[in-house]
């Protein structure tokens, strides 16, 4: 039965890293938020105008991982899923497309990925700008799975 495997990890967790290596063993077609961004509104969106435009990437791809449910194929969302209230939303959607929901929580050294975030802004174009401060200010809102959810997880430890 096809699946969608959600990825849940803050800013440089390695969730592309670890999605692409997944959607290898499945096979899945992995679906990145970011990705879609970049190519759609380019690297350095305000904060304004990447949340105005969320919400149309989002449901694009939320349509695009039906279709390739329905077509007998493997999803991953590589999106991240940073609060409660977002995965209880995102787990009702996953629902009513396919039961078969895979929640994978990747922890890391909030040291490594910061490190890791500066390093790709620096030195890839096709990334979203992401400096020090912006950082360590979206930290603030991130909230690991915890079991009061009731979510099918696994977890992995990626650094």
């Amino acid at each position: 039965m096809p699946s969608i495997h959600l990825i849940c990890g803050f800013m440089g967790f390695g969730k592309t890293t670890f999605s692409k290596r997944l959607a290898q063993q499945l096979p899945a077609v992995c679906l990145t938020h970011d990705e879609f961004m970049v190519d759609i509104y380019g690297r350095n969106v305000s904060d304004a105008e990447f949340h105005a435009n969320y919400q149309k990437i989002d449901d694009m791809l939320w349509k695009l991982a039906a279709k390739i449910i329905q077509a007998g194929g493997n999803v991953i969302m590589d999106y991240g899923f940073w609060k409660k209230e977002v995965r209880k939303q995102v787990q009702k959607r996953a629902q009513a497309i396919t039961p078969n929901i895979i929640w994978h929580q990747l922890t890391c050294d909030i040291d490594v990925a910061k490190a890791r975030v500066l390093k790709r802004t620096r030195e890839n174009e096709a990334e979203l700008f992401i400096d020090e401060s912006c950082f360590n200010e979206k930290l603030k809102q991130y909230e690991p799975i915890s079991p009061d959810e009731g979510l099918n997880v696994e977890y992995h430890s990626v650094g």
